[in-house]
């Protein structure tokens, strides 16, 4: 499948975060519409492994100081800073969505400042099959 667009979405997270947007209206979600607009929609089966998606668990390193951390983007009531999932609404998960291993994004911090973080790495769950008994 060609890649028109620098982010790619799967068919089952564009779904979700369409519907995300049309029932919420506030300055995130309007961020977050303006970035799936720009975003190739993939089959879920065909979505290069490289890619950030809801779920997936996405190693970083900064840029400047070598320092290594892991998150996962979520929806915004699944979200839990002490375990590293991050709301799909913060700024750091519309900035990272879509995006591939290899992008460097500005990871907002606190008093106006930022740093640069190089994603590494994607984990993706797999989905398991129930055993038959």
């Amino acid at each position: 499948m060609p890649i028109e667009n620098e982010l790619i979405i799967s068919e089952s997270d564009y779904e979700k975060l369409l519907r995300l947007v049309k029932v919420s209206r506030s300055d995130a979600t309007l961020a977050l519409d303006k970035e799936l607009c720009k975003a190739d929609v993939f089959p879920d089966d065909k979505m290069p492994k490289d890619i950030v998606s809801l779920y997936s668990k996405s190693h970083f390193k900064d840029v400047d100081t070598g320092s290594k951390r892991a998150v996962t983007i979520v929806m915004p009531w699944e979200s839990s800073v002490t375990e590293m999932r991050i709301s799909i609404l913060s700024p750091v998960g519309i900035a990272l969505i879509g995006e591939r291993v290899g992008k460097v994004i500005e990871w907002p911090l606190l008093h106006n400042r930022s740093t640069r973080l190089e994603i590494i790495e994607v984990l993706r769950k797999e989905k398991r099959v129930a055993a038959s008994a």
